[in-house]
């Protein structure tokens, strides 16, 4: 009688087998979460670009939503200022502060001068102006993901230590011309006023690259940029590191 045989697998095989199917698991599971964590950096980018466009169009077409109690008497030392429509204070920008990962947004009134300020140009008329935040009117977020605002890590507005960073964005709108104005400074502490520079300084107009740090959820390199002396939403934009740009993240 002739002998017959199971074809199967032997033990290390079937080892064999699983390793390489463990190994292949391990790869496309770190893959996939890379994948995730590089797309939650961007949205977080592009979020935080949308929040600060935003607001461009939020200072053309005015919002009047300070309530009846605010900053306009302080300005004006008139009592008859708490009463909407009866003041001569006016809703005339936005002011925007971003604190490592957390972003405040408020509105902007203004009290124009006793004296004739016709003459002057459009920054040295809002220079001239009374400034204070409605403070009721502030809004509050987060940048999503935990990232957070950092310092570029080498070339022109570099720092030793990127994170964390603090930053002010003052966007007024002319009531002269209608056009729109934006200076920032290095705190939060830096008053209106002080803002209100027409050079590029800072104080002032200067570009700024706010690095978005990833908390170590993706090796970044992406900042979203306010271009010297913006004036609308096109003039913030995301850069990479790799668009020729004299800084980098």
């Amino acid at each position: 009688m002739g002998n017959s045989y199971k074809l199967g697998f032997t033990i290390i095989e079937t080892m064999l087998f699983l390793s390489i199917t463990g190994i292949l698991v391990v790869a496309l599971l770190a893959g996939s979460g890379a994948s995730i964590n590089q797309q939650r950096y961007k949205d977080s980018v592009t979020t935080f670009q949308s929040t600060l466009q935003r607001q461009y169009s939020d200072v053309t077409s005015v919002s009047n939503d300070r309530s009846t109690s605010d900053a306009c008497t302080a300005l004006s030392g008139d009592s008859t200022a708490t009463l909407l429509g009866q003041s001569d204070c006016v809703v005339i920008g936005k002011y925007v502060t971003v604190v490592d990962t957390q972003i405040s947004i408020s509105t902007v009134i203004g009290l124009p001068p006793a004296a004739n300020i016709d003459s002057l140009n459009d920054v040295a008329q809002l220079k001239a102006y009374k400034l204070a935040v409605v403070s009721d009117s502030t809004e509050t977020s987060d940048l999503e993901w935990g990232a957070g605002i950092a310092w570029p890590s080498s070339g022109s507005g570099s720092k030793s230590s990127t994170h964390p960073r603090s930053i002010s964005v003052l966007i007024l709108r002319s009531p002269t011309s209608g056009l729109n104005y934006t200076f920032t400074a290095d705190d939060t502490s830096t008053g209106l006023g002080d803002m209100i520079v027409a050079s590029n300084t800072v104080p002032g107009q200067e570009q700024r690259r706010l690095c978005i740090d990833s908390n170590g959820l993706f090796d970044g390199g992406l900042a979203v940029v306010i271009n010297q002396a913006a004036t609308n939403a096109n003039d913030i934009q995301v850069r990479s590191n790799d668009m020729g740009d004299d800084s980098t993240c």
